[in-house]
């Protein structure tokens, strides 16, 4: 399940990096350093849930080659996970650690590699593309001093100042999302060793989608959640009779 879950993450990943920032210079700054708070929660089949933690963004380059990581404590069914994310992009390919495995997931964005083969910039067309899948500019408004643009899309709304999203709010089934940024530097010097990635092997999506095409047995613990879930599920039923 959690393989499942991070290559749907990658392919959100490669979504947004096409069409939002789709150009050779991926942001109008130089390089920066930006750092989030990270709250959000809801509720399914009666069970609350909650999410907090924190975000730094690292980008050079004109964010051609960016770093993100992320650390978030989820408390969901009683139960306190936490999570450890770290992406790093470089010219058109995406590198995302799986760290319980071990391992990189390499996703090559063909579009972002032949613009940047070629020098193109193609920031417009990243805004016209948002605008044909329903996104709008609803307004401007300002994040730690930062002039930015509001958009709207698929239930979120996103402060974007020079392309470097400051803020993200997301309402989707009934469950929230918050990130916004808590310091912001800009056109800063950025040691080298900060990109550096876990010294893992490197995998495909393909591979990850191959390894993953035989489905393996819930644990114990995975069941007796379904189960709770269903109890609730028909308590819920049985109230509305």
């Amino acid at each position: 399940m959690k393989k499942a879950a991070k290559i749907i993450s990658i392919f959100l990943a490669l979504f947004l990096t096409t069409t939002l920032y789709a150009q050779t210079k991926r942001y109008e700054i130089k390089s920066g350093i930006v750092e989030y708070k990270i709250e959000g929660g809801g509720s399914i089949f009666g069970f609350a849930t909650k999410t907090t933690g924190t975000a730094k963004l690292y980008f050079k380059e004109w964010g051609n080659i960016e770093l993100r990581q992320s650390d978030e404590k989820n408390i969901a069914m009683g139960k306190t996970t936490i999570k450890h994310d770290l992406t790093k992009i470089d010219h058109g390919t995406i590198y995302t650690v799986e760290d319980e495995d071990k391992i990189i997931i390499k996703s090559d964005i063909d579009m972002l590699k032949q613009m940047d083969k070629k020098g193109k910039n193609i920031s417009a067309m990243g805004k016209d593309m948002m605008k044909q899948m329903g996104g709008k500019k609803i307004g401007n408004g300002k994040i730690l001093g930062y002039n930015c643009e509001i958009w709207e899309m698929m239930g979120s709304k996103i402060w974007i100042y020079k392309g470097v999203a400051l803020k993200t709010e997301a309402n989707i089934m009934g469950f929230k999302h918050l990130e916004v940024a808590t310091s912001a530097k800009f056109n800063t010097s950025i040691p080298k060793k900060i990109f550096n990635l876990p010294n893992y092997p490197i995998k495909t999506i393909n591979d990850m989608i191959k390894e993953n095409a035989s489905p393996k047995q819930p644990t114990p613990q995975q069941m007796e959640q379904m189960q709770k879930m269903m109890e609730n599920l028909g308590n819920m039923f049985n109230q509305k009779k």
